[in-house]
């Protein structure tokens, strides 16, 4: 495997210069950074990336977070979020590494992968609100983001959906066709997008004088399996709901799967609205009526606050809201 110094010796210039082309210093003549450059290409040679970040005290590298591996595992948002944001931070010279959590609350030190240098800054995706760590990162000065969650702390820098909007589109589109019995499946509870569905429900319900029916609240935690359980749970009711609003297009699946098995129709005997707007919600049968997430902007947005984090250094916090998007297909009925 070839060298630094076999660059050099190859490329007739010294040892520092080699260094010099390598970390991006501009004080090298063009044509001697050319033929450096031609002499790397040639010899197949990988410049060291540790020896990089300790001479440039940067390693082009932005660390991302996933959630607790079962909510993580449990739903394609966040699989079409990560490329989303790989693509943007790739097309700008940064690499991801991935860190999951292996319980429910994080309460990890992730702040030892910038102190050790293996990262310039940290992405964080759905923390849960008895997440301890964050303040830590504040504290020590971090550059980090987080998506979904938390967005209250006027220390923390946040991209979001807005999804007490996005619910209130949901219900009311129902309403709106004539629904007074409407289900929720929630999403966790000690994650803050499942929390702000939950209210974004209840305040939807109350803006209409509907009075909340607690026996229509089912408490899902955003996998297919809660909102199979759901359906079952729903339609043991004496007065079973019209509609459903799953807090995730993950959980309507299920809710699909449990309604097919008790014959019961989708929207003829149960009108059927989610989330998220995941690529499969277009392709089941019928096509699923959702809130659609914008997860390239999200994903973009997101890539973007973390470089300018890291390269601007930015001072002043930023809450960036995503406004979501009502998307019409066939699970909802009108109620004559």
């Amino acid at each position: 495997m070839s060298s630094q110094r076999d660059v050099a010796k190859k490329a007739n210039v010294s040892f520092m210069t080699v260094s010099r082309v390598i970390n991006d210093h501009n004080n090298v003549k063009k044509e001697t950074r050319e033929k450096v450059l031609k002499a790397i290409n040639e010899l197949g040679y990988y410049p060291n990336a540790a020896a990089r970040a300790l001479n440039r005290n940067k390693t082009n590298v932005i660390g991302i977070i996933v959630p607790y591996y079962e909510h993580f595992l449990a739903s394609p948002y966040f699989v079409e979020l990560l490329l989303e944001i790989e693509k943007y931070v790739t097309l700008n010279g940064y690499d991801l590494i991935f860190n999951t959590s292996k319980t429910k609350f994080f309460n990890k030190d992730y702040s030892i992968l910038y102190k050790q240098r293996k990262v310039d800054g940290l992405i964080i995706l759905a923390p849960s609100i008895h997440e301890k760590s964050l303040e830590e990162l504040v504290h020590e000065n971090i550059p980090f983001v987080i998506v979904g969650g938390m967005e209250e702390n006027k220390y923390i820098n946040c991209v979001d959906i807005d999804n007490i909007k996005g619910t209130r589109e949901a219900v009311n589109y129902l309403l709106n066709l004539g629904h007074k019995r409407i289900g929720l499946v929630t999403g966790i509870s000690y994650v803050m997008d499942g929390r702000q569905r939950l209210q974004g429900y209840i305040n939807t319900l109350n803006s209409h004088n509907i009075e909340i029916d607690n026996n229509l609240i089912f408490k899902g935690d955003f996998t297919e399996k809660s909102g199979y359980d759901a359906l079952y749970y729903f339609f043991s009711l004496k007065h079973s709901p019209t509609a459903v609003f799953c807090s995730n297009d993950h959980m309507a699946l299920g809710v699909y799967k449990a309604a097919h098995e008790k014959n019961i129709t989708i929207p003829g005997n149960l009108s059927v609205i989610g989330f998220d707007d995941i690529k499969l919600a277009s392709y089941i049968t019928p096509p699923l009526t959702t809130i659609r997430q914008p997860i390239e902007i999200l994903g973009k947005t997101t890539a973007k606050l973390m470089i300018d984090c890291i390269e601007k250094k930015l001072k002043a916090v930023r809450k960036i809201v995503i406004n979501p998007e009502l998307i019409i297909r066939s699970s909802c009925r009108q109620i004559e």
